[in-house]
């Protein structure tokens, strides 16, 4: 089988899994605590991260309270050709459907912001391994930005979504720290 046969195996496989979480809402809350406790979050000036949808972790509670703790918190915008920047939020009253999917990002005039070695971003997946490999929905977003990216990153997902491992090729950049409801993976 090839790699990006595999891949889409195992994305129908691990969105299945998710749909199946029960409590999202409460599981939500146990991750979010948990990445408040990581030195990684308590440091960091800026936080990237995403606005959730379907059935994904919820980030709103991750977007509200970095506000409240005073960090500057930057969502990412899509734009052409697969790339993404990410843009400053004063609260999440000022969101738009984005092209991705119509998930929620700030508008077109907010300012754009830079990552630096203080900024903790928080990456999105439809599963990850242990050992920091993710898949993504394939369309490259995240692992261009984390080619570059000279901060800290968390992954976040359902512990029915987190494998030994996953298959990768050149161009995938895995995550080196996971947190799950059950869990903390690397740091």
């Amino acid at each position: 089988m090839q790699l990006s046969e595999e891949k889409e195996r195992l994305r129908k496989k691990a969105s299945e899994l998710r749909t199946s979480v029960e409590n999202k809402e409460a599981l939500s809350r146990i991750i979010a605590q948990k990445l408040f406790s990581l030195d990684d979050y308590v440091t960091c000036e800026k936080v990237f991260a995403y606005f959730s949808y379907s059935q994904e972790v919820q980030t709103r509670l991750i977007i509200e309270k970095a506000l409240g703790d005073g960090k500057r918190v930057a969502l990412p915008r899509c734009e052409s050709q697969g790339k993404m920047s990410f843009h400053y939020l004063e609260s999440t009253d000022s969101l738009e459907a984005g092209s991705f999917k119509g998930i929620l990002e700030p508008k077109e005039t907010s300012e754009k912001a830079e990552a630096d070695e203080k900024t903790l971003v928080i990456v999105p997946a439809l599963a990850f391994g242990r050992d920091g490999t993710r898949l993504g929905h394939g369309m490259g977003y995240y692992d261009r930005f984390l080619s570059s990216f000279k901060g800290k990153a968390v992954g976040l997902c359902f512990g029915k979504c987190l494998f030994e491992t996953l298959p990768q090729d050149r161009f995938d950049f895995p995550v080196p720290v996971i947190i799950t409801e059950n869990e903390i993976c690397g740091r």
